[in-house]
């Protein structure tokens, strides 16, 4: 499967693809980034990364 994420002004999108060619898009939460991050959400990301081993699109897959 493909992954490709935009972000513009009216929206953050992602767009998926997959390999038996079925193709959609998804609209994502618009986050605030003036908001800082929490030290839960930074460990979050920690444990994560920690073990993982593979393409960052698998990773953002498994977080969402």
């Amino acid at each position: 499967m493909r992954v490709v994420s935009y972000r513009s002004h009216s929206g953050s999108y992602r767009y998926h693809r997959c390999e038996c060619g079925a193709e959609w898009t998804e609209r994502m939460a618009l986050v605030d980034r003036t908001v800082p991050v929490s030290g839960d959400e930074l460990l979050e990301v920690h444990l994560l990364l920690a073990d993982f081993e593979g393409k960052l699109t698998d990773l953002i897959e498994r977080a969402g």
